[in-house]
């Protein structure tokens, strides 16, 4: 997790730099914390769905009005029992209307995800990539953004087949956040 937020840090800082150069009466950056929830649900009807609640902090860099990237930094920890968490990050290309003005934005994009499930002595990682699709408000300094992703699912499957569990999956991942924006 560390080295996912050294790259982070690397990133903003190019951005910050490059920012700078930028037009001034764009913000282009956001960086902001916010919940984020993860649900992978399973045809099986005698397997539960795995359900992870927690928080992020967020980054974003607005390209244009109609193209950015986003990055969320995730830590969650399972519903049921709070000794499994699920830990990553995801990395998506938007393109929406309103992602440096001031006003309402809406947004779509693509990008991959990639987490850790850790409990005691056990650790699994899983990777894939995600179509994602946002609304927002930006006010001067403040935007507030609800984000939703819809999971590759193939490494989930694999892993539940590997107990015997022969089902298909469904995963989504969402997050409500408050940033500020420079």
């Amino acid at each position: 997790m560390k080295s996912r937020f050294f790259l982070l840090f690397s990133i903003l800082v190019f951005l910050l730099s490059y920012h700078s150069f930028a037009n001034a009466d764009a913000k282009k950056i956001n960086f902001g914390i916010g919940t984020y929830a993860l649900t992978i649900a399973y045809t099986d009807p005698l397997y539960e769905n795995d359900e992870f609640i927690g928080s992020t902090f967020l980054a974003s860099y607005a390209f244009s009005n109609n193209i950015a990237i986003r990055t969320n930094l995730y830590s969650t920890e399972y519903d049921l029992n709070t000794s499994l968490e699920a830990n990553g990050s995801d990395w998506v290309l938007l393109f929406g209307t309103g992602l440096e003005n001031e006003g309402f934005k809406v947004y779509i994009g693509a990008g991959v995800y990639n987490e850790t499930w850790e409990i005691e002595g056990f650790s699994e990682n899983f990777s894939g990539t995600q179509f994602n699709a946002g609304i927002g408000y930006n006010w001067d300094v403040i935007v507030l953004d609800l984000f939703i992703g819809i999971r590759e699912t193939t490494e989930y499957e694999t892993f539940i087949q590997d107990a015997l569990i022969i089902t298909d999956a469904a995963a989504v991942s969402a997050s409500f956040s408050l940033s500020a924006r420079f």
